[in-house]
């Protein structure tokens, strides 16, 4: 009687890495990209079957700032395209409490601790202003005595060890809440936070705000490349051999899809919005009316 074995994950790894490399050597390395399911969506929608409301919203004005009227409308189009759950909904109302107290706990922090020192410094600056106006220089002898107050203000940067001290306690309990939201996010609706980007466009502009679209967005973006956001950092996908996912059975890898640290900037950026909280409140609403008009699961027990 024959015995039948099974090898290892971990066998059948290193027996079909030697097949890959070899494949990637005789072709030239020349794999073509496969693309992305959106970006097949996108090749494939009919532009004229778009609602015209959709056209006119999305084509945002260059404003330096987003209306309220105009940012709520907006931001309910993408709560309900997220397809959130009334718990999903409640707890994302939470995050936005918590960041709303925390931050503006922190504002009030820093304004105490800038008026500690504001007042004696705005005094050396003030005589360096006097002095600079009746034309002395600024290597003039009589400046060494006000260099030195400034210096001594300075010393040890303690102001700044307390800005920074305040600043990161308030974003680690923002950050902290928003997780609780974060982790209940489905594989497909990690990848629609990217369609933040509709309301986001005038603060995440790469030509009146380079430095943020590049940090959160990358250097380039593509309509329908919800990757621009990246991959995550889950154990599952940096394993040996694992790399991206690469040997994963299932179709699309669970857990995180983005940098947990951009999707946090994303949120907390949508939460800063005006108009927020009544585009929140609408789409609880909603999901709210739509689940109670839904009936009960077929084959549930009866209520009590």
């Amino acid at each position: 009687m024959r015995s039948t074995t099974h090898s290892s994950p971990t066998v059948r790894r290193r027996r079909l890495l030697p097949i890959f490399v070899g494949w990637l050597v005789g072709s030239g390395c020349e794999v073509p990209p496969t693309p992305l399911p959106t970006e097949v969506e996108l090749a494939e929608r009919d532009r004229t079957a778009d609602p015209p409301l959709y056209q006119v919203l999305y084509d945002t004005p260059v404003l330096p700032e987003q209306a309220p009227a105009a940012a709520r409308v907006r931001q309910l189009v993408w709560l309900r395209h997220m397809q959130l759950s009334t718990t999903q909904l409640d707890r994302l109302a939470d995050a936005h409490a918590v960041a709303m107290e925390r931050l503006d706990r922190m504002k009030q922090r820093e304004e105490a601790l800038v008026a500690q020192w504001q007042e004696h410094e705005a005094g050396v600056y003030n005589q360096i202003w006097g002095r600079m106006s009746d034309g002395a220089s600024v290597d003039a002898p009589e400046m060494n005595a006000l260099v030195d107050e400034l210096r001594e203000l300075r010393a040890g940067g303690e102001r700044e060890r307390n800005l920074v001290s305040a600043r990161l306690a308030s974003l680690q309990a923002v950050l902290e809440a928003e997780q609780a939201f974060l982790r209940t996010l489905s594989p497909r609706q990690e990848q629609l936070m990217a369609d933040a980007l509709f309301f986001l466009r005038h603060r995440l502009d790469p030509i009146a705000n380079p430095g943020d679209f590049r940090a959160l967005v990358g250097s380039t973006y593509e309509p329908g490349q919800y990757a621009v956001l990246q991959r995550g950092l889950d154990e599952q996908l940096r394993e040996p051999l694992d790399i991206g996912g690469l040997w994963q059975e299932a179709d699309e890898p669970g857990g995180h899809i983005f940098f947990d640290a951009k999707r946090e900037v994303l949120l907390l950026m949508a939460m800063l919005q005006p108009g927020f909280p009544e585009a929140l409140t609408a789409a609880r609403q909603l999901a709210e009316r739509e689940a109670s008009t839904a009936g009960p699961t077929p084959g549930a027990p009866p209520p009590p």
